[in-house]
C-alpha cells in the first residue's frame, strides 16, 4: 500500500467531527468536512496509526467500519479518541506563548519560511491584540526575506547572481558575481555554492552575508564540484579555555574539546586566515588563550600595541597584522 499523508491540521479536524456524531456515512462526512473521500479514507488509514505513546491497544485512535476494508466501508465510526476530542483553539495565554517562540525565528530565511511566519504572527497578534506596526527591524528582515527568496528562485531556474559579500575572515565586502549550483544548510545557516566568475573556482558563500543580491542572466556551465571532505584547507591552532570560562564553548564552535583533570578545556581552533585567528583572540583574549607560546606572546604584544595606540595617539597604520 502506497503512503497516505494528510496535513496535521486536516487530521487534527476529522477526529472531532467523527467523535460527537457517532457511525457517519464517509460520503457525507467528507462532504461536511470539505474534502474529497479519498482524502477522507487516507486521513482515517493515517490516523488509525497514531495515538498516544505506547503505541499499543488503548493508546492509539480506534475505528469502526462497516466491512472488512475501511476502503470500501460505507459508515466509519472513531470508537477511540485518544484525547482528540474537541477541535484545536489556542487560549490567549497559548497563543501569546506561541507567538513568542515563533518571533525568535524571524529574520532566519535559512531556518523557516518567512512569508509564512509573518502571515501566522500576524493572526497571533491579531487574536491577541498585540502592536503589529512594522518597525525598522521588520523592514531589514523583509529586505533578508527578498534576498533569500532571490537566491532560491535563482539556483532552482538556473540563473546567475551578482551581490555584496562580507567576508568574516577579513572583515571586507566585496561584489562577487556567482553562477550557484545548490543550497545547503548547516548548523541553522544557510549556504549558496557555486562558481564565482572572477576567480572561476567554486567557492561557498552564507546567505545572510549577502546583501543586494539580484539575478544577472544565465548561469554558465558549472562543471564538476570538487568533492571536499570538509576539512579543506582549514588549520588547526591549540588552545586553552579556562574552567571558569567554559560557557564560551555554546557561543564559539571549536574543532575539538578535551577537558583536563583541573576543569580547563584544551580546544583546537579551525581556522583558514591567519589573520581572522589573531583578530579572533584579541577578541576573546579573556576566555581562550593560545598554547604554543610563541603565539601568546605575539597576542600580548599586538594587545599592547594596540593599547599604545589610545595612549600616545599614533597612527596604526603601520601595525597592521602580518597574516604570513
Amino acid at each position: 500500500m502506497s503512503p497516505r499523508t494528510v496535513p496535521l491540521a486536516t487530521l487534527l479536524s476529522v477526529v472531532p467531527y467523527f467523535h460527537t456524531r457517532g457511525p457517519v456515512r464517509v460520503a457525507d462526512a467528507a462532504r461536511d468536512l470539505g474534502m474529497a473521500e479519498k482524502q477522507l479514507r487516507d486521513a482515517l488509514w493515517q490516523l488509525w496509526s497514531c495515538g498516544l505513546p505506547g503505541y499499543g491497544p488503548g493508546d492509539l485512535i480506534d475505528l469502526a467500519f462497516s466491512s472488512e476494508d475501511l476502503d470500501d466501508a460505507e459508515m466509519v465510526e472513531v470508537t477511540f479518541t485518544a484525547g482528540i476530542d474537541r477541535p484545536v483553539r489556542l487560549t490567549a495565554a497559548e497563543a501569546v506563548t506561541l507567538e513568542t517562540g515563533l518571533a525568535v525565528f524571524l529574520g532566519q530565511p535559512e531556518v523557516i519560511d518567512q512569508t509564512a511566519l509573518r502571515d501566522l504572527l500576524t493572526t497571533l497578534r491579531a487574536a491577541t491584540g498585540s502592536d503589529a506596526r512594522v518597525t525598522a527591524d521588520d523592514a531589514r528582515r523583509e529586505s533578508a526575506d527578498s534576498d533569500a527568496d532571490v537566491v532560491r528562485t535563482a539556483v532552482h531556474d538556473g540563473r546567475a547572481l551578482r551581490f555584496v559579500y562580507h567576508s568574516a575572515s577579513s572583515d571586507t565586502s566585496t561584489t562577487r558575481v556567482v553562477d550557484p549550483a545548490r543550497l545547503s544548510v548547516a548548523d541553522g545557516h544557510s549556504y549558496v555554492h557555486g562558481v564565482d566568475r572572477s576567480s572561476g573556482q567554486w567557492r561557498t558563500f552564507r546567505t545572510d552575508r549577502m546583501s543586494g543580491v539580484e539575478e544577472v542572466g544565465p548561469r554558465r556551465a558549472l562543471g564538476p564540484e570538487p568533492q571536499d571532505d570538509g576539512e579543506g584547507d582549514v588549520r588547526l591552532e591549540a588552545a586553552r579555555v579556562p574552567a571558569a570560562a567554559a560557557w564560551f564553548l555554546d557561543e564559539f564552535r571549536f574543532h575539538t574539546v578535551v577537558r583536563r583533570p583541573d576543569g580547563d578545556l584544551d580546544v583546537e581552533i579551525a581556522y583558514h586566515d591567519r589573520a581572522w585567528l589573531l583578530r579572533f583572540l584579541l577578541g576573546h583574549a579573556d576566555v581562550v588563550r593560545p598554547a604554543d607560546p610563541g603565539f601568546a606572546a605575539e597576542v600580548a604584544r599586538r594587545a599592547a600595541e594596540g593599547l599604545a595606540v589610545y595612549e600616545t595617539g599614533d597612527d596604526p597604520g603601520d601595525q597592521r597584522v602580518n597574516s604570513r
